[in-house]
C-alpha cells in the first residue's frame, strides 16, 4: 500500500482536477465570448461601412441641389436684369432720343 496514495493526496488531486476542469470550462467560455465579440465588430463594421456610404452617397446628393440651386440664383439674377434693367435703360434711351429730337426740332 506504500504505492498508492494517502485520502489527503486524492482529496488534493482531486481539488486541483476540480480546478483545470473549471478553468478550461472557462477558456472555453472566453473563447465563445470573444467569437460572440468579433462577430458582433464584423457587423458593425458592416453597418459603418454601409453608413459611410450612404452618407457619402447624401452628401454628393446635397452637393448637386446647393450647386443648381446656385446656378438658379444667378440666372434668376441675369434674367432680373434681361427683364428690368435692360428694358429701363431702353425707355431712358428712348426718352433721351425724343428729347434730343424735340430740341433739335425747336431750334
Amino acid at each position: 500500500m506504500p504505492d498508492e496514495p494517502s485520502p489527503g493526496e486524492l482529496a488534493r488531486r482531486l481539488v486541483d482536477l476540480q480546478h483545470a476542469a473549471q478553468r478550461f470550462m472557462s477558456q472555453e467560455l472566453f473563447v465563445a465570448e470573444q467569437r460572440a465579440t468579433e462577430r458582433r465588430l464584423t457587423t458593425i463594421e458592416r453597418d459603418l461601412s454601409g453608413l459611410a456610404s450612404r452618407l457619402d452617397g447624401e452628401i454628393k446628393a446635397l452637393t448637386t441641389r446647393m450647386e443648381a440651386r446656385e446656378r438658379e440664383r444667378g440666372a434668376n439674377w441675369r434674367q432680373s436684369v434681361y427683364a428690368g434693367v435692360i428694358p429701363a435703360a431702353l425707355l431712358l434711351v428712348s426718352l433721351l432720343v425724343q428729347i434730343w429730337l424735340t430740341m433739335d426740332g425747336t431750334t
